[in-house]
This record gives structure tokens, sequence and C-alpha cells, in this order.
């Protein structure tokens, strides 16, 4: 069994100005539902950007672990959900998934 950090999707979301909207409290959970997995398998990192190219507000890249479950169709409404979440707070989006085999990965667990 794969540790869920492992398999956790990563959500990095770079923008230019910080976001008056809370990752932990507000993102994390909505992200959640999105993705179908529980609170200890998704990570929300927001990553402040000096300067970036493109009109969107945010620029959000998706890694997640290749499932039998995403399916293109799958990880399209995923990707049109997250638009429309992030829409509801006012953000323009350019959204990227990658989907990577878990076998090629590895991490180092936190300490206890």
């Amino acid at each position: 069994v794969l540790d869920s950090h492992l398999n956790m999707p990563l959500l990095k979301i770079f923008s230019q100005q910080p976001l008056p909207v809370s990752a932990k409290d507000v993102l994390h959970p909505a992200l959640m539902i999105i993705w179908k997995v529980p609170e200890d398998a998704l990570k929300v990192l927001v990553l402040p950007t000096h300067e970036m190219s493109g009109d969107e507000d945010l620029y959000i890249d998706v890694r997640a672990m290749v499932k039998p479950a995403r399916t293109q169709e799958v990880i399209d409404k995923a990707m049109a959900d997250m638009r429309d979440l992030f829409q509801s707070h006012g953000y323009t989006t350019n959204i990227r998934v990658e989907l990577y085999d878990s076998s090629l990965q590895t991490n180092l667990p936190k300490r206890k």
C-alpha cells in the first residue's frame, strides 16, 4: 500500500496577488470534493509569483496519480469544476493537469 502523500493530487496555485480566500479552510475542502479524495490525500500550495506571462489571474498546476477512474472525461470535469470554483471567487484561471505513474515516484514521509 502506497503512502497517501505519494498518491495525492498536488495543486500548485501561482498568483501575482495574495489570495483573499484561504487555501486551508476554503479551497482545500472544495478541491477534495472535486478530486474525490480524503483530506490527507490532497495538498494545496499557493505560490506567490513575481511575474508570469498570460492574462489569467491564476495558473494552476495539478499533479495526480494515474488511476483507472481518472479518465479524460473525469479530468475534464475536474478542471471545469476547478475553473468554476475559482471563478466564484473572482479569478480567471489557466489549469494544467499532469497524471503520473506512481511506480516511478517516491517520497520521504514526515517524521512522527
